[in-house]
């Protein structure tokens, strides 16, 4: 277990945090600004309303669903490829991920109009459910966090980049990325097994925040706070764990096994992106291009888990970027480690004990990659290692298994 920070404690406003002005009840958390980012580049700035008006009302697309505080939007709405999207504005709801620790949530909804009120744009035949959001529209949300020092952002969304900076009384934090496909749950009991049946498929953009200057935190000493972990599995969210022992970086996700149609199988994805300065505090890694060749990328599935699933290396503006996918749900884990075979004389991982609980900081320089960025495709074998009824497929150079593996014949 990691030692927790002896900072105090940092404590979130109650409910949905409001939109930055001068009479916001709490100007360090708030929502300062919103932006879309169509394909082509176009950037529309949005503004926030608590009316209704002049908001796309219900359609054949989108029903009114629970009433919303207002929406973030623009009379320009189409000029983003949202014309037709069933939605004319979107309600960014953030707020404490629960009660007992300081973690913030980040959720984008859809919004309608209704009556001169702001609606949830829900689904037609499913009201208690949101349509989906527009896929190639990029989304970037610019948040004050007070105090918070940022351990580590984990969430549901693709192209997901993360930014903090340093203001005179509070930090801002602005997320950006893409919304993605998600098998949603009734209970979590439907994402266990084979058997679990996604209620409905919809395409969601949401981010948690951990703090690492906080006892509830995520804290791995040397790092940069700007470590990303992306999936669309939602069942079971938490923050990475890292094993400082065995240098194993490992985040799990999890959704149901089947679509709503209770036979296709739900199909999943990781991506993980880390500086290049962390790679060199958590494995050694001092040469990012050496990143394909020094780590060892892998999905822990339970028995008769996934059976195809793609992996891709790459160095893009100062990170390494992983990427997994194809993987069948519920639940396999991504497993991140040092290549057995890399040997690296200089940086050291650092000396800390496991990361068993939601507990990444001073950063040090970044090596920016001026090459052009492509996924490094080394010559690579894949094994499995057994271990009781847990599967582990290593793909690497020389893949190993773990200590209490046994490779499959």
């Amino acid at each position: 277990m990691i030692t927790p920070s002896a900072q105090a404690s940092i404590n979130l406003p109650k409910g949905s945090w409001q939109v930055c002005s001068e009479s916001t009840a709490n100007p360090n958390y708030c929502v300062e600004s919103v932006l879309l980012i169509s394909q082509t580049g176009v950037k529309a700035p949005l503004t926030w309303s608590t009316s209704g008006a002049g908001l796309k009302s219900a359609n054949n697309l989108a029903v009114a669903g629970k009433v919303l505080p207002g929406s973030w939007s623009t009379s320009s709405w189409g000029s983003v490829g949202l014309a037709d999207s069933g939605y004319g504005g979107i309600f960014i709801d953030v707020k404490a991920a629960n009660e007992f620790v300081p973690w913030v949530f980040v959720d984008v909804q859809p919004a309608i109009s209704n009556g001169g009120n702001v609606a949830l744009a829900a689904n037609p035949t499913s009201p208690n459910y949101p349509i989906s959001l527009a896929q190639e529209v990029t989304i970037s949300i610019t948040l004050r966090v007070g105090e918070i020092q940022t351990g580590v952002t984990f969430g549901v969304g693709v192209d997901v980049s993360v930014d903090t900076k340093q203001q005179a009384a509070f930090s801002t934090m602005t997320i950006e990325g893409n919304p993605v496909m998600v098998p949603s749950a009734k209970s979590s009991k439907d994402c266990v097994g084979n058997l679990g049946v996604a209620t409905a498929l919809i395409r969601q953009f949401q981010s948690v925040i951990v703090p690492k200057n906080d006892p509830l935190g995520f804290d791995v000493a040397g790092t940069s706070g700007k470590l990303y972990v992306g999936s669309n599995g939602i069942c079971k969210l938490s923050t990475p764990i890292w094993k400082a022992e065995t240098k194993h970086f490992v985040y799990s996700a999890s959704a149901p096994r089947l679509a709503p149609d209770g036979t296709t199988v739900n199909k999943g994805f990781y991506r993980a992106i880390i500086p290049v300065a962390d790679a060199k505090v958590l494995w050694g890694l001092t040469n990012p291009n050496d990143a394909a060749k020094a780590l060892v990328v892998s999905l822990i599935t339970s028995e008769g888990g996934t059976k195809v699933a793609t992996s891709t290396i790459a160095v893009l503006n100062g990170n390494i970027i992983i990427d997994v996918s194809n993987f069948d749900f519920p639940d396999p884990a991504l497993d991140i480690a040092l290549n057995p075979n890399y040997s690296s004389t200089s940086a050291q991982a650092p000396n800390s004990q496991d990361n068993q609980t939601p507990d990444a900081s001073a950063s040090t320089q970044p090596v920016v990659n001026t090459q052009k960025p492509t996924a490094a495709k080394p010559k690579t074998i894949t094994i499995i290692c057994l271990k009781g009824k847990l599967t582990k497929k290593l793909t690497g150079v020389k893949p190993i298994c773990p200590k209490g593996y046994t490779r499959k014949k």
